[in-house]
């Protein structure tokens, strides 16, 4: 059974999700659960603390989750790379989640130039899933399973950028097809990097 501390988080993070940190009322939110504002200040003193632990518990592990299995490949790099930019399709698989958006890029577009928790934490979640990536094209690399001529760095970004960017422009055109064809043209680019 969930605890009402992760029931807070969950329904917050759906409301964050849809309606943006600054267009959520928390109070709002526990009541429509049934819950008393008095238990939401037990858990979180204020706003700002149910960000960043929806941010250090929820999003961050999530998303640090998506390139776990290329970080810790030992071979067929290619094949698991593959395989993680695949299930990328998985975000964006109905129109709702397309309308939404990536709470990732909804929220990194939205709080950094307005909190200094946020910013923080959404630069460690992004730095480290861009450390995950470049590892796995390190050691796909050293493995002789990829090319050497490419900056693992750049291509970690670039990889990082392009998803993260086609949420965007799929979310502002409201097109599952668009975030289809970054997808495509980023598996098109992976082969590429194949020895």
């Amino acid at each position: 059974m969930t605890d009402t501390r992760t029931e807070i988080l969950h329904k917050n993070y759906e409301a964050i999700h849809r309606n943006g940190f600054q267009g959520v009322r928390a109070d709002k939110v526990v009541a429509e659960m049934g819950i008393t504002k008095g238990a939401l200040y037990h858990y979180f003193p204020n706003k700002f603390d149910l960000g960043y632990a929806i941010l250090d518990e929820l999003l961050g592990p999530h998303y640090l989750k998506i390139w776990q299995s290329f970080e810790r490949a030992e071979k067929n790099f290619g094949v698991v790379l593959l395989e993680v930019l695949e299930s990328y399709r998985d975000f964006a698989k109905t129109d709702e989640e397309i309308k939404l958006g990536c709470p990732l890029t909804n929220l990194t577009q939205e709080m950094p130039p307005l909190d200094e928790g946020f910013r923080k934490r959404l630069h460690r979640i992004t730095h480290q899933m861009q450390l995950q990536i470049e590892t796995g094209l390190k050691n796909a690399q050293l493995a002789g399973e990829f090319k050497l001529d490419f900056n693992p760095t750049q291509t970690a970004f670039f990889y990082l950028s392009a998803i993260e960017g086609g949420f965007s422009v799929a979310k502002a055109m409201q097109s599952r097809a668009a975030f289809e064809m970054v997808i495509a043209q980023l598996k098109q680019f992976s082969e590429g990097l194949k020895a």
